[in-house]
């Protein structure tokens, strides 16, 4: 049902909550889900630029709605810090930024000069700045506030931590193409920070993994959310084959190696092989996991469904984008399994899933656009109900 009540444009606008950045990083993620398909055709490869720059045009708007909203009323940007259902996805801009960091490499690399690797390394380890003091200051802060207590949807805490885990995500696709003496410190650092946002998600699985066990399936309006535990297993796994993958490239031959063992024989393993093998076995142990929660969030919502004796699917809101990003990590983490174990028939599946998520991301974005243009989201009389965060 339409809602005829008026409400101006800038009240509208200033409905925009941190949330609203999950559409630019799955948009971004979908992108970069385009170029590394493994069944590439023509027209493919533009098709993934057009919806990169379609990322770009979100996260500026959604950007200029924010500060709109931030400059109208000047305790707007601490109310959103302390509200517990928006806190928490104040890293989702970090995110969409790691998605177009990820983009500018994948769609500019052979595009535009070596001025671009320059660049991109710099933006690297900007943003490995920001998303360290993001983390450590947005963490302790949800600590200090006992922000908990107020949000009991587990997964939600996963966020604060995220964006510094994407480090290793984008280590794994600059560090092959900058110059040696550059790859290693990015090489070393995504592994660093991957490993602390991984470390940091498995106290988020057990605290998620017992409220499932204790009290059941999550309430209906959450249930979308349930995605959220694909992120990390998937993400961690892309992320050592990419950046083994790169240690093949960049590391000297005996890397590490040669710090227990001085004599000057030749290897027959490079130190970059090694690291190759065991990121490819741990990746596949952690693909596990993802396809295990992948498994579970979708009964849980299709369980809601009519046909299946549920009361029924949830109105579109913003939580149905947690359907997209988490699950593309877990997309992309296949087809990277499939590449290095040279499977056709997993690259297949890859492909077939990247047709399924494309398909889902149109899907939500459709609707996503509908509820807006029917007042169901960006109203602020129903704004409590029809836009929870995603």
């Amino acid at each position: 049902m339409i809602n005829h009540t008026k409400v101006s444009l800038s009240a509208r606008i200033c409905a925009v909550t941190w949330a609203w950045y999950s559409m630019s990083m799955a948009t971004g993620g979908i992108a970069v889900l385009l170029s590394s398909t493994p069944h590439q055709f023509p027209g493919l490869k533009t098709i993934g630029k057009v919806v990169y720059i379609l990322n770009l045009v979100l996260f500026l708007c959604i950007s200029a709605c924010l500060i709109t909203r931030f400059l109208t009323k000047s305790s707007a940007l601490k109310e959103s810090l302390q509200e517990p259902n928006e806190s928490h996805f104040v890293g989702t801009c970090l995110l969409a930024v790691a998605t177009i960091i990820l983009g500018a490499e994948n769609y500019g690399t052979d595009a535009c000069g070596p001025w671009l690797q320059v660049a991109l390394r710099v933006v690297f380890w900007i943003y490995v700045a920001l998303s360290t003091i993001q983390a450590i200051w947005q963490n302790w802060y949800l600590y200090h506030v006992r922000m908990a207590s107020r949000q009991p949807f587990a997964l939600l805490r996963l966020f604060p931590s995220f964006p510094a885990m994407l480090s290793g995500t984008i280590a794994s696709v600059l560090a092959s193409h900058q110059p040696r003496n550059h790859a290693l410190p990015i090489l070393i650092g995504g592994t660093t920070f991957q490993g602390f946002g991984f470390i940091m998600s498995l106290f988020i699985y057990s605290e998620y993994f017992y409220r499932l066990n204790k009290h059941g399936l999550p309430k209906p309006s959450d249930r979308p959310e349930m995605f959220i535990a694909v992120g990390p297993w998937s993400f961690t796994a892309l992320a050592l084959i990419g950046m083994a993958q790169a240690a093949v490239k960049q590391f000297p031959a005996r890397y590490i190696i040669s710090s227990v063992d001085t004599s000057n024989s030749q290897q027959s393993v490079t130190t970059g092989e090694i690291a190759l093998v065991l990121a490819t076995l741990v990746a596949i142990f952690l693909w596990t996991m993802a396809a295990f929660c992948l498994c579970i969030a979708i009964i849980s919502v299709l369980a809601q469904c009519r046909v299946f004796g549920g009361s029924g699917a949830l109105g579109m809101a913003l939580p149905y984008w947690s359907m997209v990003f988490p699950n593309t990590g877990f997309v992309i983490a296949t087809i990277r399994i499939g590449q290095v174990l040279q499977s056709p028939a997993i690259l297949w599946v890859g492909t077939g899933l990247t047709i399924a998520q494309v398909a889902i991301w149109l899907g939500v974005g459709v609707g996503t656009i509908w509820a807006v243009a029917t007042r169901r989201m960006l109203w602020p009389e129903t704004e409590a109900d029809g836009d929870k965060e995603a």
